[in-house]
């Protein structure tokens, strides 16, 4: 006769594990599982306005101060003063100014593009794209709730699919659990072709002024970037990646905040873990 066996105790080694601890398990994707919340939301208390004081009808408010707005200089003290003014006052040079020199900005063609389309058109000649087949353009609704920018697009993954491909998926997953759907979602590029060296900084320079301009026209609620580069590149070299990721930010007065390596964590469960755990409760632009 076989020995019946007793699950009692390992069912409730199991849900015990799922209650105190199964949550925090560092998982393939850890937003993927959502522990539901058993208590109500309950409503904002009410601000109390601070009660004033007024002044009471009749009361004694002290004697009142009248000062005088002009001063009565000494008559020691008028004399270098008079002297000093006068010698600011008369202009060297024989009594003739200099002019001011006439500063010249430099205006770059694209600045005028008055459509994304010309803009992209424009830039295409730019000799920051000189010898490019082609540049990456936006791909995503008119003026998404989210913008994914990436520093270049990669040969391997086909223009305009990029939310298809296996890292595009895991982004759409992350991001649903954000409460931002796939519909919404755009993709932009830094550098718009396939980047083989590091950008010197004058090219940097020009680059965020194309970015600024492109923006414009696609406007988005928010925008993410991915990757220490790409901080540094958009944000500069004096902020510390580690200590401003998933932190609220802003770029050219678009809500701006950065992750870590989307490729990189598409493939470790740590980086997962730390972008859901750590980084994305620092800011404010989303809630899970």
């Amino acid at each position: 006769m076989d020995e019946e066996i007793d699950l009692n105790e390992l069912r409730s080694y199991l849900e015990g594990q799922a209650d105190l601890g199964g949550y925090d398990l560092v998982l393939d994707e850890p937003w993927a599982l959502q522990k539901p919340s058993k208590l109500p939301h309950s409503a904002p208390a009410p601000v109390r306005a601070m009660p004033t004081i007024a002044p009471q009808p009749g009361a004694d408010q002290g004697p009142a101060l009248v000062m005088s707005s002009q001063p009565v200089p000494s008559r020691a003290s008028s004399q270098p003063a008079a002297s000093f003014a006068q010698s600011v006052s008369t202009p060297a040079f024989g009594g003739v100014m200099p002019a001011p020199r006439p500063v010249k900005k430099t205006v770059s063609a694209f600045e005028s593009a008055d459509s994304l389309n010309a803009f992209y058109e424009i830039i295409a000649k730019e000799s920051v794209y000189a010898g490019a087949q082609s540049i990456a353009r936006y791909e995503g609704p008119e003026h998404p709730q989210l913008l994914l920018l990436f520093d270049a697009p990669r040969a391997d993954i086909p223009s305009g699919q990029f939310l298809a491909s296996p890292t595009g998926e895991m982004l759409v997953r992350l991001f649903a659990s954000l409460h931002v759907e796939q519909s919404n979602i755009g993709v932009a590029f830094f550098y718009k072709s396939t980047m083989s060296r590091n950008l010197p900084p004058l090219l940097e320079t020009a680059l965020r002024k194309m970015l600024a301009k492109e923006l414009s026209f696609i406007a988005p609620q928010t925008m993410v970037t991915f990757g220490e580069p790409l901080f540094h590149q958009i944000f500069g070299k004096g902020k510390n990646f580690n200590d401003c990721a998933g932190s609220d930010m802003d770029f050219n007065g678009v809500k701006t905040t950065s992750l870590v390596d989307a490729f990189a964590m598409a493939g470790d469960k740590q980086l997962k873990w730390v972008t859901w755990k750590v980084h994305i409760p620092r800011g404010t632009y989303f809630k899970a």
